[in-house]
């Protein structure tokens, strides 16, 4: 705390806070960012993913409510990561614009997502495979999950690499138990189309969560405003378009999307997101 005495016989007290060295970049620097990222990506994202067998034993109903909670945590990851992208965005010059960066990267990668679900639609019509389409489902939940997790790689990596290491190190906890949850919604679609092998699962795995190896990366060597606004912006829009595909999974066999299970699923999973979620704000 310093404080200043004016002529007039005033004070003014200002709080500095304590300055902290920032860690010194490196090979050595940059494979503690990975391990971060694995930590906060792909480790929890692979605990998520164990729930699979549990959810392949339960009856047809309860799939639809593990669909509805997988629908309300991408809901608010919508919601968090428009809020995050907007206020990124008031940090950067202008130069490339502020807002509007996270409404462009909203559209170009929702068309995105959109192409690369043709493609798996045409190429699944062709092969006619049992399951291919919970397999579908599976890989774009992946790819938007992915998204989002270079997003929170990239708050990650700029916190260490500017000295803020409590900062970092609250980001890291929080991400990690908040990724628990992103897990069980890449399974949740596989539960009633078909065991999946290994491999694919550790695909999806890294699909969803290596991302975050790559955000902290760019957040530690080259963090900027309007990029990170641009990337958090594209995985908004690539989740928009990844709940449209689950949203027919939670249709009941009278094509209601909302009935008391779907609708206590989905409030389950904006919870679980929440209460995650505030532990990166303590």
């Amino acid at each position: 705390m310093v404080t200043m005495l004016t002529s007039a016989g005033g004070t003014i007290e200002h709080e500095i806070e304590l300055a902290v060295e920032t860690p010194p970049t490196g090979l050595g620097f940059y494979g503690f960012m990975a391990l971060l990222g694995a930590y906060v990506g792909i480790i929890p994202v692979a605990l998520g993913m164990l729930f699979l067998p549990f959810m392949e034993r339960v009856r047809e109903v309860w799939i639809r409510v593990f669909m509805a909670v997988t629908v309300g945590l991408l809901a608010f990851l919508v919601v968090d990561g428009s809020l995050e992208g907007l206020e990124i965005a008031e940090q950067g010059s202008g130069a490339f614009g502020g807002p509007e960066l996270v409404f462009l990267g909203a559209a170009v990668f929702y068309l995105a997502v959109v192409v690369i679900d043709r493609y798996m639609t045409a190429r699944q019509e062709a092969a006619g495979a049992k399951g291919a389409a919970s397999a579908k489902v599976a890989l774009l939940v992946s790819i938007g999950i992915g998204l989002h997790n270079l997003g929170e790689g990239l708050a990650i990596g700029s916190a260490y690499a500017v000295g803020a290491l409590a900062l970092g190190a609250f980001l890291v906890i929080g991400f990690a138990l908040q990724n628990t949850t992103e897990g069980l919604a890449i399974v949740a679609p596989l539960a009633e189309g078909g065991r999946p092998s290994l491999a694919r699962l550790v695909a999806l795995g890294l699909i969803a969560g290596s991302p975050a190896i790559v955000g902290a990366w760019l957040g530690a060597s080259a963090y900027d405003p309007a990029v990170a606004a641009f990337l958090i912006g594209g995985a908004v829009g690539a989740i928009v378009k990844v709940i449209e595909q689950v949203i027919p999974l939670v249709r009941d066999r009278t094509g209601r999307l909302l009935y008391p299970a779907s609708v206590g699923g989905i409030l389950a999973g904006i919870a679980a997101l929440y209460v995650t979620g505030l532990l990166i704000n303590v």
